[in-house]
């Protein structure tokens, strides 16, 4: 994930910097969820898990705002991807929050994967398009 910048950058510094941020809180989720003793602290992925829900909130809303206000014609699809990774961590945190979990260590791995594959994803094939279209939205707002 150190790499991400690499491959992953939209060039629309806002964006960029949130995504690392997410990037550094799946990374968290990551470190928590691989303990030497094997056994997983519920509680950290707990906390974890609620600051990436509040970021990822916080992310999407900022994004869709930069999409409506520009008329940016990919606005619908990238909305679509959101709130299914909306639905996503509030099921698994509902869950977690349940103690719906048989064993914890494979299911913070599962999500840690899901959460790493679906950024990646979503940043290389929807956000990087909207590049064009928002950089000038940003350059104004700056």
């Amino acid at each position: 994930m150190a790499n991400w910048q690499e491959h992953m950058r939209t060039g629309i510094d806002v964006v960029d910097d949130d995504h690392q941020e997410l990037f550094a809180l799946v990374g968290q989720f990551e470190t928590a969820s691989k303990t030497a003793s094997g056994l997983v602290d519920g509680a950290e992925i707990g906390r974890i898990l609620e600051r990436l829900q509040t970021y990822v909130i916080e992310h999407f809303e900022r994004e869709e705002t930069a999409q409506l206000e520009t008329g940016y014609e990919g606005y619908e699809e990238n909305k679509r991807q959101h709130d299914e990774l909306r639905r996503t961590l509030e099921k698994f945190l509902d869950k977690h929050n349940k103690g719906e979990w048989g064993d914890l260590k494979v299911a913070t791995e599962s999500m840690r994967s899901f959460l790493s594959i679906w950024l990646s994803e979503h940043i290389m094939k929807t956000d990087r398009k909207m590049r064009g279209r928002i950089l000038p939205w940003v350059r104004k707002k700056a």
